[in-house]
């Protein structure tokens, strides 16, 4: 009898050294895609808030409201979720994109309407 596999190999989506919020998204959305199919019985998400508008080390422009809709679009999934923060270092927003992220999250993974 086979086991089923315990993990999904990497995958990688390369994005251009300019992406915005909708974007981002899109490529979430195919990530996320491929992980429905799967069906995990949980999800390691790191999660790099240097994608942020004005973070010193990148050039992607994602706003406090993107890191919401990204924490729903993820929370939609209604799979057992654990968090790995990994980047982020414009303090000025690091926080504010951090809770708008988990909020957005919360208000889809515990809404009963909210199934994908």
């Amino acid at each position: 009898r086979r086991q089923r596999q315990m993990c999904i190999r990497d995958s990688n989506y390369p994005l251009k050294e300019r992406v915005d919020g909708e974007e981002y998204r899109q490529i979430l959305g195919k990530a996320l895609e491929k992980i429905r199919r799967f069906k995990p019985g949980y999800l390691v998400v790191p999660l790099g808030l240097d994608t942020s508008r004005g973070d010193p080390t990148g050039t992607w422009n994602l706003s406090a409201r993107d890191f919401y809709l990204n924490g729903e679009v993820i929370g939609k999934q209604k799979i057992p979720t654990l968090f790995v923060q990994e980047g982020g270092y414009k303090n000025r927003v690091l926080g504010i994109n951090a809770r708008n992220f988990f909020q957005g999250f919360h208000a889809s993974f515990f809404n009963p309407s909210s199934i994908q």
